[in-house]
């Protein structure tokens, strides 16, 4: 009895969504063929595909994308030429799913007339149609001696084929975590004193019952409100530390300090962001994820003084750009400090950020061809320019007297280990071979 499920793809440009869906299919239960994974070397591997197709395969799963439809790529149309033969005799035999965003107008005559299922813009609600689909069509599973940890380990070594690449030498290595120097004093004020007047100033602040805790300094708000206001300065490190109890400030008796202080450094950075010119992204489904700050078209930076300039941005697909985006957070853990994290936004023609579910499938679409010179360039090349090329980026939410200081230049560490780049382990392995 046929049982197994067939999934033909242009390889290697979509091996990572075939072997993820195999994998997928695996786990429910499914029996699958998927060339990554069933094509043992020094075998006939034509006389293989065209055999479980005719005699084993009870669907034909066609990877649709902008690869997969290229006439010259004889493979993946030879085996649709073959699934089209078998359909003849089973109708719904050839099961075409999308990928990425190639029109249906240019889709091959064996398909061009079939119902496709849609994982461009989401992969999982795209898995849920098609397990639907197999179920309604009584697609058979079977019982396997292999535990789920067997597919899993698998697909997770076919993604980690780059640990071929370590080689002993001795290699220094650049991390996302940047030393900070904190504003030496955090300020207390009564609410009622400071509440609107810092919310007219977007300057970062804490509200806790009565009090408002700020790194604005005593000197400026006075200013700012031409009257003199009661506060209580308190040694930032010191609050961080040990202020985690309940203590009464001002009168008012509150409960751990410590936490308001870290949010307002968190925020003290975003608002970094946004002094520089970076526009702000977050996505609308998880309300406690950070923002990220991308930054805007055309923008461009040295990572050292010497380095000719380097573009945070560029085009993407002709009518979208992708930015470089950066979120960071602040750390007390090994010691106290900045972890930047790096992302791709996409904005459309008109400049706007694209839908989430679009974001996602883009940046599968680009992030899967860089790899980490270039992200590690990316960053060096936005620190420069937060820092105006000096050794800190600078920020405060007043004057110099309480500015905070994060150092340009993040902290490394040597490893006795280095590795390839993917990309370069491909080239020179193709020049051997030749």
């Amino acid at each position: 009895m046929k049982d197994t499920i067939f999934i033909s793809h242009a390889t290697p440009s979509d091996n990572t969504f075939a072997v993820w869906l195999a994998t997928k299919l695996e786990l429910c239960g499914y029996k699958v063929w998927v060339d990554v994974n069933n094509l043992p070397p020094s075998v006939d591997f034509w006389n293989t595909i065209d055999h479980t197709i005719r005699n084993e395969a009870i669907k034909f799963i066609f990877v649709l994308s902008k690869a997969s439809i290229d006439s010259n790529r004889d493979g993946v149309q030879k085996e649709l030429a073959v699934a089209d033969k078998v359909r003849r005799q089973a109708s719904n035999f050839i099961v075409p799913v999308r990928i990425d965003d190639v029109s249906f107008n240019d889709l091959p005559v064996e398909i061009l007339r079939l119902n496709a299922i849609d994982f461009f813009n989401n992969w999982a609600k795209g898995l849920d149609t098609l397990l639907k689909y197999l179920s309604d069509e009584s697609v058979p599973k079977r019982t396997s001696d292999r535990k789920s940890q067997y597919y899993v380990d698998r697909w997770y070594m076919s993604q980690s084929q780059f640990r071929s690449y370590i080689i002993d030498e001795e290699d220094e290595y650049c991390s996302n975590f940047f030393p900070i120097d904190l504003p030496p004093l955090v300020y207390v004020y009564m609410a009622d004193d400071v509440e609107s007047l810092l919310k007219e100033r977007h300057i970062p602040m804490k509200k806790n019952k009565k009090i408002v805790v700020t790194f604005a300094c005593n000197k400026c708000i006075s200013e700012w409100a031409e009257r003199e206001i009661d506060f209580l300065p308190l040694n930032t490190i010191d609050a961080i530390e040990n202020h985690t109890d309940f203590r009464t400030y001002l009168g008012e008796k509150v409960s751990n300090l410590s936490k308001d202080i870290i949010s307002i450094i968190n925020w003290s950075i975003s608002e970094m962001f946004y002094r520089h010119g970076m526009r702000r992204y977050k996505v609308d489904s998880e309300r406690t994820s950070r923002s990220v700050y991308f930054f805007p078209y055309g923008t461009k930076s040295k990572r050292l003084s010497i380095d000719r300039p380097k573009a945070l941005s560029g085009i993407y697909k002709k009518t979208k750009k992708w930015h470089f985006g950066l979120s960071g957070f602040y750390t007390r853990y090994p010691t106290q400090g900045v972890i930047f994290k790096w992302h791709i936004i996409f904005t459309d023609a008109l400049g706007h950020t694209l839908s989430e579910s679009s974001q996602i499938a883009a940046r599968r679409s680009k992030g899967r061809l860089m790899f980490n010179k270039q992200w590690k360039e990316w960053l060096q090349a936005s620190m420069f320019y937060l820092s105006g090329g000096t050794s800190n980026i600078f920020y405060t939410a007043c004057c110099e007297e309480n500015a905070m200081y994060i150092r340009s230049q993040s902290e490394r560490f040597i490893s006795e280990k280095s590795y390839i780049e993917p990309h370069i382990y491909k080239q020179v392995s193709s020049e051997n071979d030749e």
